[in-house]
């Protein structure tokens, strides 16, 4: 069977990309503990009917953990506490939201991954975030701030903080670790 040069370089190319592709697929695999906080709290991002019906709507069931909600200068308005199991690690769901005296509306969620990989949390939030931390980058937190714009989440320098708020929101993603876990945090301020 003669083959010309192209039909061998195309087979060659089909040959590489079929074995490339699975190992390629194998790398990305997601975290289900960030995935699970991306579907309750990053997806929702700051609304909190959302966050509710996320919750639902993925079989969180009630926590025996309670958590603090509180935050000085805010009236928290109502709040929800559950829990839920991704790849097999325990996770507690907490989320609020409230407003200042003076009108800016502030929402967190939080899920608690007991017994959590620190890295691998803090590297699937800046893959998902597409971007690397805005500081706290050593091993025990990260923290990303950021603003939705066109469909895609952007990177702000302290200089942008109030245009955000004012506008789609300024989001504050922190990622911290302790003996207990890691907890994934989005608190978003709106005026």
């Amino acid at each position: 069977m003669n083959l010309s040069k192209s039909a061998l370089v195309a087979a060659a190319l089909t040959a590489l990309v079929l074995c490339v592709a699975p190992v390629s697929g194998l790398a990305a695999a997601p975290n289900p503990a960030f995935a699970a906080f991306t579907t309750v709290c990053g997806e929702p991002a700051g609304d909190f009917a959302a966050v509710r019906a996320a919750a639902d709507a993925h079989a969180w069931g009630a926590a025996e953990a309670t958590t603090d909600s509180a935050m000085p200068g805010v009236t928290i308005g109502e709040r929800l506490t559950r829990g839920s199991n991704a790849g097999g690690v325990g996770l507690v769901l907490s989320a609020w939201y409230g407003a200042t005296a003076k009108g800016v509306k502030v929402s967190a969620c939080t899920v608690h991954v007991a017994k959590s990989d620190f890295d691998a949390l803090r590297t699937a939030a800046s893959a998902w975030l597409a971007f690397p931390p805005a500081d706290g980058a050593d091993n025990k937190k990260a923290v990303y701030r950021f603003t939705d714009k066109d469909g895609a989440h952007h990177a702000l320098a302290a200089s942008e903080y109030d245009a955000a708020a004012s506008g789609a929101g300024l989001e504050i993603l922190t990622v911290s670790g302790d003996a207990n876990g890691t907890l994934v945090d989005l608190l978003v301020i709106k005026k």
